[in-house]
């Protein structure tokens, strides 16, 4: 289970997503992008690719470098859940840190409205990576994801994006 610090770290992740898909109003997908953190601070690290496919896989590379230098890594992009009847887009955010055995995830389904303005789906949900593929996570720190999402400067737009 990661660690209310690790879980804070990809709500603010999350929250950065979230702002870059907002403003995505012509249907771009966002930039996979990592997030690493160290001592020296937070720094951005795009995967701009031909493909998303391809911008992914650079994405899951560079958690093998963070990893070697004992780095905080959260890897943030767009993709698609898939249901039996339906696909949702969702905000998805994986996590690691030193000391984690697994990659964690988050993931926040949403949809757009009618002049394609985000909002969100449902409440986040968190995923434990294993070697037998991904599991959900019935209790976790759902508190420590949203200090995450509120500590970024934007963090005011989530409210916004939950339907009322």
């Amino acid at each position: 289970m990661p660690s209310p610090e690790v879980i804070e770290f990809a709500g603010f992740v999350l929250l950065h997503c979230g702002a870059v898909a907002d403003g995505n109003r012509g249907g771009e997908l966002i930039c996979p992008y990592a997030v690493i953190a160290d001592a020296a601070g937070k720094r951005v690290i795009d995967f701009e690719s031909e493909t998303q496919e391809e911008a992914v896989s650079k994405g899951w590379a560079s958690l093998s470098d963070s990893r070697q230098k004992g780095e905080w890594w959260a890897f943030g992009r767009e993709g698609l859940y898939r249901e039996p009847d339906q696909s949702t887009d969702v905000l998805l955010v994986s996590v690691w840190a030193p000391g984690m055995p697994d990659v964690a995830s988050v993931i926040q389904r949403f949809a757009r409205g009618p002049s394609q303005e985000l909002y969100l789906l449902g409440s986040p949900e968190l995923l434990i990576h294993g070697s037998d593929g991904a599991e959900p996570v019935d209790e976790w720190d759902r508190e420590a994801l949203q200090r995450g999402i509120v500590s970024h400067p934007r963090g005011a737009l989530w409210s916004g994006w939950c339907p009322q």
